[in-house]
């Protein structure tokens, strides 16, 4: 076995993390890649056997605003093994590493699982946490304000997207985050069919719709309206209620109905101090 880590500046092992991911979790990162909007602070830490990478853990590290105050916090994500090399224990050494690595230089670490993880990461120190989604109900109605929605086909509209990003505010104080790239990310993937502009506030707004219910997943400028004063360019005439995936402190939409929400598989470690508060991470900060 051979160990590596933070080895972005070699292509062709940056080409085999890429395949890796991708065959173990189904995660295209290759047009994050292409496009110009990879992330050094997304440190891989890796074994490799004949070449092959065989085991991996990484540690993103990204800006966020706790509590209103600036904190540099962890991740920890693209954790996995091929299946010829499971049960020797390449996980938790890789774990092991990864942690003490990031230990000195963050606040906390969080983490997102799937069920069969959970006693792994317990046994690590981390501990399971639920995440609460804030809604609200509306009345229907037809939109009216001006709104186009972005095609991330289009260079010109990812070059818009990605200015935006880079000079936003976070979406709260009480837990936002302040990564452009990793939200390019989710802009190229799993929301590039959410992703809305209104050009008089020069702000994103990222929606979906279904069944009565608008899902906002974030709200992107440099300076951040009131919800109410978006509300009439997105809404519908069908719509019952609006749920947000991040915390609504500073969109003023009042008094929220919380949900709680586990399948996330949300691991903390480290002191955060919103724990026994309704939080939710923002959806764009999960890598």
């Amino acid at each position: 076995m051979e160990y590596c880590e933070n080895y972005w500046d070699n292509p062709e092992l940056k080409r085999k993390f890429i395949r890796f991911l991708n065959d173990i979790h189904r995660v295209d990162l290759t047009s994050w890649n292409e496009m110009g909007y990879w992330d050094e602070n997304y440190r891989p830490f890796s074994y490799f056997d004949n070449g092959k990478l065989v085991s991996n853990v990484c540690i993103y590290s990204m800006d966020m605003v706790v509590n209103g105050k600036f904190s540099r916090v962890a991740q920890v994500s693209a954790v996995g093994t091929d299946p010829g090399y499971r049960r020797r224990g390449l996980s938790k050494e890789l774990t092991h590493k990864a942690l003490r690595w990031a230990k000195p230089n963050h606040d906390f670490f969080f983490l997102f699982a799937d069920d069969e993880a959970f006693r792994f990461y317990e046994k690590r120190g981390f501990r399971r946490v639920d995440e609460y989604v804030p809604r609200i109900s509306v009345p229907g109605k037809k939109p009216g304000g001006v709104i186009r929605k972005l095609d991330m086909n289009r260079e010109d509209h990812r070059d818009l997207v990605y200015r935006i990003a880079s000079e936003r505010s976070a979406v709260s104080n009480k837990l936002g985050v302040l990564n452009s790239r990793l939200f390019m990310f989710w802009c190229l993937n799993f929301l590039r069919n959410c992703i809305y502009h209104i050009p008089d506030e020069d702000i994103l707004v990222l929606f979906s719709r279904e069944d009565g219910l608008c899902r906002v997943y974030d709200v992107v400028g440099r300076q951040l309206p009131a919800f109410p004063e978006i509300y009439p360019s997105i809404c519908d005439p069908g719509d019952r209620t609006v749920c947000f995936q991040f915390m609504t402190d500073k969109m003023a939409v009042g008094n929220c109905e919380f949900t709680r929400y586990s399948d996330n598989g949300t691991h903390l470690m480290g002191s955060f101090p919103l724990e026994k508060e309704h939080f939710i991470f923002p959806v764009t900060a999960q890598a």
